[in-house]
């Protein structure tokens, strides 16, 4: 209790600040670890590496050391002396940005693995460069863009040893059952990403079309859909109430009136023409899953149904909303605003763009159109539902700038007033040319006439709605937290100085 009470009175963003340095203190702790074990693999391990037939080999002996040390299992200590080899031989770079508090320790593992099968040493230094480049921007990191991050330099430089890999994955799809305790039981299966992306989406929409009073968890209620689905049982609601208007199948699960259950499923594959014609390299993007390789789209061009839509032209500006409706953005403006975000823009979240929802950055206004808020790539992004309400409905506010490079920042600001950089990561690094699609400036709707009907006096006003307040109020408040960005940027920028090697 002590510990709690000395920080009683200590503002929000000091304890923020003390969680920030903690976290940063962590990494170089972990670099530390994985140095000093990298050092007792020089030392124990190498000078025998290559004649060493034991069965308690140097490495195994080398691993039970920091095993019994640590007091953790053989394999764990294994497994930490092969990250520590691998940072040290092949990812120097990312070391630095361990030690440097520029990557958190969760994802170092991630990165060793997805760079595991580049052998030549020009590739391994080219991709340590790029994955330490990326770690060092203004920004923040969830696990699906550092993936995303990682595949894209490993699919550029080495697109041999990905179709190498993906044709075993493919080969080595499969079924199981494993029996659990209490009468209960685990299906798995592995197949091709787009065909577990379909399933999961019609089992999800399955699982929500029930009323409110439904008791089962949504979890419960998947497991339940899915069942259904594989059997060809009658989906319904579990609410027993007789007045229930949740949709129903009297025969069977693929009724149209059930939501999921007979329709399409879409799925968005985000790739360069090139590609597509079979010319070009280019990692593509497949939306719910994240990168895959060139040879992976080849898969997916021979499925039925493929539909082929070029995202506009550089020479060829796209109106950016609907013409009926100028809150409402374009197709083109809504797959643009997607296909750059690649996931929900807050910092940390990993909720795919499709099935997000296009928010206005600065709220726009329906009582005065002219006042700002436009429906146009620089004040639209992609938010999850749970982060678009988070905004909507409390004082967490967002803003986002274009750079002179055409890159789109984007950074949350607490109730406090702390800004929080947006993802350092997204769609505009897998496909610079959606840098170039131009849109025609939004047609602005006239001011609202305040007049009443029949009177010769107009009507007695506020100076502003109170919802035209708020939305002053936000904008103000960006504005300030804009200038503040900068000057903190401008000040990094002076005082950053090159980094000694890590080890």
């Amino acid at each position: 209790m002590g510990l709690l009470t000395d920080h009683a009175d200590a503002p929000v963003n000091s304890l923020l600040d003390n969680m920030v340095h903690a976290a940063a203190g962590q990494a170089f702790l972990e670099w530390t670890r994985y140095r000093d074990a990298g050092e007792l693999h020089r030392r124990l391990v190498v000078p025998e590496e290559a004649s060493d037939r034991r069965t308690f080999d140097a490495l195994m002996q080398c691993a039970a050391r920091i095993a019994v040390t640590h007091a953790m299992s053989q394999g764990a200590a294994e497994r930490l002396v092969d990250t520590a080899v691998a940072l040290r031989d092949r990812l120097p770079q990312v070391a630095t940005c361990l030690r440097d508090g520029r990557l958190a320790p969760r994802y170092v593992r991630t990165i060793v693995e997805r760079t595991d099968l580049l052998i030549d040493r020009e590739a391994q230094q080219i991709v340590d460069g790029e994955i330490a480049a990326a770690l060092r921007r203004r920004g923040s990191w969830s696990p699906s863009r550092i993936r995303d991050m990682v595949d894209r330099s490993v699919y550029r430089v080495d697109p041999d040893a990905v179709r190498a890999r993906r044709k075993s994955a493919v080969d080595a799809r499969g079924f199981w059952l494993e029996r659990l305790e209490d009468g209960m039981a685990r299906v798995e299966t592995t197949s091709t990403a787009e065909k577990a992306i379909a399933v999961s989406r019609r089992v999800e929409a399955l699982a929500r079309a029930v009323c409110s009073n439904d008791d089962r968890t949504l979890a419960a209620r998947k497991s339940d859909a899915h069942f259904c689905l594989v059997m060809g049982v009658a989906w319904e609601c579990q609410c027993g109430s007789d007045d229930c208007d949740a949709p129903t199948a009297d025969d069977n699960p693929t009724a149209r009136n059930v939501p999921g259950a007979g329709s399409n499923i879409t799925l968005h594959v985000i790739c360069d023409l090139e590609t597509v014609a079979g010319d070009g390299e280019t990692p593509c993007f497949l939306d719910g899953y994240g990168v895959i390789s060139p040879a992976h789209l080849d898969d997916l061009l021979q499925e039925p149904g493929l539909t082929v839509a070029p995202i506009g032209h550089r020479d060829q500006p796209l109106a950016p909303h609907s013409p009926s409706n100028p809150y409402r953005p374009s197709t083109a403006l809504d797959t643009v605003v997607r296909a750059r975000s690649l996931y929900c823009d807050i910092a940390g979240c990993d909720r795919a763009a499709w099935v997000c929802d296009i928010d206005h950055t600065r709220e726009y206004d329906h009582e005065n159109p002219c006042n700002g808020g436009q429906t146009c790539p620089g004040n639209t992004g992609s938010k999850c539902r749970f982060h678009h309400n988070l905004k909507t409905h409390t004082a967490f506010l967002d803003d986002q700038t274009t750079g002179r490079d055409g890159r789109t920042e984007r950074v949350i600001v607490t109730p406090e007033g702390r800004t929080v950089p947006g993802p350092a990561f997204d769609g505009t690094d897998l496909f610079p040319a959606l840098k170039d699609i131009r849109f025609t400036a939004p047609e602005h709707a006239p001011p609202t006439d305040t007049t009443t009907p029949g009177d010769t006096e107009p009507a007695p006003t506020r100076r502003r709605p109170r919802l035209a307040e708020k939305h002053a109020r936000r904008h103000a408040e960006r504005e300030h937290n804009r200038r503040t960005r900068n000057a903190e940027q401008q000040a990094a920028r002076d005082a950053d100085t090159e980094d000694p090697p890590p080890f």
